[in-house]
């Protein structure tokens, strides 16, 4: 506890380093961590046979992510030790912070047990601190200070004086980022915090408090994630994502008018960040879709179609496209006009419609055309290319795709800047020019390894499988086609419905010019690779694989 005295000096006892996700990590690697370490130490204290095993390892790294590297979280939880194996402990501490029991008996009662701990710290706080930290407990993974003020209804710099003070209390940690300060609460602090929010009259208040305050934030992101602010925009979104998640529940819950607009402003984020599993929400509103008014249908609609349309669920895809169709000339919004045309694209090979989608694409660019639009422009541009390499029609597909990768680069948005060197490299392997395909296609390797993004990861793998054949190694070829299958499907995802059919021919091809069991074994062991491991294959020319 600071005392507040001028000889006084501040030595944080911060929370121990934590092992990462200890899959194939050895066990003597992880016995280095100082936080396992710790706990490996304490708990010899009450049980001298104590050892970390493969048997063991994940629990007892469990328990210390669990407990956030607290050092006396951790020799709580090291005394159950006594009765309790590391997996059963672990079970426990999900479900109580009480799990950890007493401590030593000749430590102060204050530091018996983790929740007394928290309790008594808490006691010490003025009515003010401790409202506002049972307010903060409302947020989801760190808040800012303008989050909290207006959620507890304080001005700014009278929160961050609060703030202040909890922090030298060790309540909150303080972080000063490039949108100003971010505080945290350690989850064991917060877990005993929330208990004490839950208790409080005015919770419903606070909750929605909070859920406005992020609704404001998403709707202001819908501009940017559409231009030259994207990048910004998109990295404060994905820092809130756990607060962005517990207002749409909130909705969910409380109040789904907001929701349609919610989403349809979120898809960008949500494709470009591999955050797809959100479709739970749509899907989990779309049965409401008829008593909504006619532009939060189309909006609904329109996210459930193209978010269909990326995850590769077909039914789900036309289902939404067949809903959507009758409302497309009464929407008034010219934006959400032209990417609902643009959406009626995408979906077109599912129904074998090549001819229609290039009508729909060129409609929709034209509409773009006429407005600020610099990001979904592009998108058009680059999928009339697509719709036009499905057609053979290679050199118009090469024309839009130049097209279109010269706009994303104008407003650097890296996400599609990689998607296009992806396409342009396919295309360039299609026309026979195979150095320039190897150019383009590890340009957009770098940047969609970069990105962290599942589906362009997965269509760089079939474009270099797609040269690997070209270049007479159908070996090669069939592994990486199987890792782009495999990374796809750990994430419930199918090919686009645009390249499909190419892609099914690659495989067909590969499977010819190496026999069906050998094909059978590369490609699952492709399947078996995860994302590090598919790129580093990509990156070994050789891509070797021993026989079976």
């Amino acid at each position: 506890m600071v005392l507040g005295l001028r000889p006084e000096r501040e030595y944080p006892v911060a929370p121990l380093p934590l092992p990462a996700d200890p899959t194939g990590v050895p066990v003597g690697e992880l016995a280095a961590s100082p936080a396992v370490a710790l706990f490996i130490d304490r708990a010899r204290a009450v049980r001298h046979d104590f050892a970390l095993t493969g048997g063991n390892a994940a629990a007892v790294v469990g328990i210390c992510r669990r407990l956030d590297g607290l050092p006396l979280a951790i020799e709580l939880a090291a005394a159950r030790i006594r009765l309790l194996d590391p997996d059963a402990l672990l079970r426990r501490l999900v479900d109580s912070l009480d799990a950890l029991g007493t401590g030593t008996v000749d430590l102060p009662e204050r530091q018996r047990t983790l929740r007394a701990t928290v309790a008594w710290s808490v006691g010490l706080l003025d009515d003010a601190e401790r409202s506002l930290l049972e307010v903060a407990a409302v947020f989801e993974d760190g808040w800012t200070v303008d989050a909290a003020a207006q959620v507890a209804g304080l001005d700014g710099d009278r929160a961050l004086e609060l703030f202040e003070a909890l922090a030298r209390q060790s309540l909150v940690s303080l972080d000063n980022t490039d949108h100003g300060p971010r505080l945290r609460m350690l989850e064991t602090v917060r877990a005993f915090i929330a208990g004490r929010l839950a208790a409080r009259p005015d919770l419903a208040l606070i909750q929605r408090r909070r859920s406005d305050y992020y609704r404001a934030l998403t709707e202001q992101a819908d501009r940017p994630l559409r231009g030259a602010g994207h990048s910004e925009w998109a990295e404060r979104l994905q820092t809130e994502e756990g607060n962005v998640a517990a207002t749409v529940e909130w909705y969910l819950a409380h109040d789904r008018a907001p929701l349609p607009h919610l989403f349809r402003v979120l898809w960008p984020f949500w494709e470009q960040r591999d955050h797809l599993s959100k479709a739970r929400w749509v899907e989990e509103l779309l049965p409401t879709a008829d008593s909504l008014d006619h532009q939060a249908r189309a909006e609904l609609l329109w996210t459930a179609l193209v978010t269909a349309s990326d995850m590769g669920d077909d039914p789900a895809a036309l289902d939404a496209r067949q809903r959507l169709e009758p409302l497309l000339a009464g929407i008034q919004d010219p934006y959400l006009q032209a990417v609902s045309q643009l959406a009626m694209v995408w979906t077109a090979p599912i129904v074998g419609d090549l001819d229609g989608a290039l009508r729909r694409v060129s409609a929709s660019l034209e509409q773009l055309r006429g407005q600020d639009e610099p990001y979904w422009t592009a998108v058009a541009v680059a999928s009339a290319g697509n719709v036009e390499t499905a057609a053979g029609r290679y050199d118009e597909a090469l024309r839009r795709l130049s097209e279109a990768r010269e706009l994303a680069d104008q407003f650097d948005n890296d996400w599609l800047a990689a998607w296009l060197r992806v396409q342009l490299g396919t295309l360039a392997v299609v026309r026979g020019r195979p150095d320039e395909a190897r150019a383009l296609l590890d340009k957009g390797l770098d940047r969609s390894s970069a990105a962290h993004s599942t589906p362009l990861v997965s269509m760089c793998l079939v474009g270099f499988a797609r040269l690997a054949l070209a270049e007479g190694d159908p070996e090669r070829a069939a592994r990486l086609a199987g890792a782009a299958d495999g990374l796809r499907r750990r994430v419930g995802q199918r090919a686009w419905p645009l390249v499909r059919r190419s892609e099914a021919e690659l495989v067909d091809q590969a499977r010819q010019a190496v026999g069906a069991d050998r094909f059978d074994y590369l490609y699952a062991a492709g399947c078996r690779l995860n994302q590090r491991e598919a790129v580093a294959a990509v990156r070994d020319r050789s891509g070797a694989v021993s026989p079976s």
